[in-house]
């Protein structure tokens, strides 16, 4: 049968935009998973320079040791008149956060938050943890600079944080410290000083062991260096009030 030269013309364009369809729907599958990878790679980014070694094994359990003794050290400084200080390494740090925090305080890492990590760098301190929601991950870093503006009261600022690639305000950052910071019992107030927003953190100056004594501990100075944070201070013994039990 002979077809009309109309039909035909008809026919040969459905037929080439059915052959299109399948090419069309390949390139957009191959365009969502480019576009899934490069979200995972920009979520996922963590600056250079931000997380410094995880020690693991027999070598992690030593230095998460080691970190708790010397904890266990500053602690007991708090509690008797006289100066104290002590020196933690970055590698103690992130022994203690990847080993003894989740099996100690399973609490603190709460809301999707895990494989905390720290690095200290030249009067600065980088964080960074994995943030979880449901089957999305994302990476999230901070990088702090911490001083002492004067006794007990702690300045931290954020020179840059992100989630991922993402860029995130200070703000965010600061709050949710504050929320961590006024939990272990301090006083927060996030203010607009030099040129940004800082976090002033106020140390309540007595533990739950000196509370009842007329002691008070003073954090003099926190010396960040790379690779290592020192803190020192003192406990002064209070005068005497008449009246007042011995």
């Amino acid at each position: 049968m002979n077809r009309l030269p109309g039909a035909l013309a008809r026919h040969e364009k459905t037929g080439g935009a059915g052959r299109r369809w399948p090419r069309r729907r390949a390139a957009a599958g191959i365009l969502l998973v480019c576009l899934l990878l490069a979200a995972y790679s920009l979520l996922h980014l963590r600056p250079v320079g931000i997380g410094g070694p995880v020690p693991t094994g027999p070598e992690g359990e030593r230095a998460a040791g080691r970190m708790m003794s010397k904890a266990s050290s500053l602690v007991a400084g708090l509690e008797r008149p006289g100066d104290w200080g002590e020196a933690f390494s970055e590698a103690e740090a992130n022994a203690w956060l990847s080993i003894d925090l989740p099996r100690h305080a399973p609490g603190f890492l709460v809301g999707g938050f895990s494989a905390p990590k720290v690095q200290f760098l030249d009067r600065r301190a980088a964080i960074s943890s994995l943030v979880r929601w449901g089957p999305l991950s994302a990476q999230l870093w901070a990088i702090l600079e911490v001083t002492v503006r004067s006794d007990n009261l702690v300045a931290v600022g954020v020179d840059s944080a992100g989630l991922g690639a993402v860029p995130l305000p200070p703000g965010v950052i600061l709050r949710a410290l504050a929320s961590r910071a006024e939990a272990a019992g301090a006083t927060t107030e996030i203010r607009f000083l030099d040129g940004g927003p800082v976090l002033l953190v106020l140390l309540p100056g007595t533990t739950k062991q000196t509370s009842g004594q007329r002691s008070e501990y003073h954090l003099g100075g926190v010396r960040i260096t790379p690779g290592e944070v020192v803190l020192a201070g003192t406990t002064r013994s209070l005068p005497h009030q008449e009246g007042s039990p011995p």
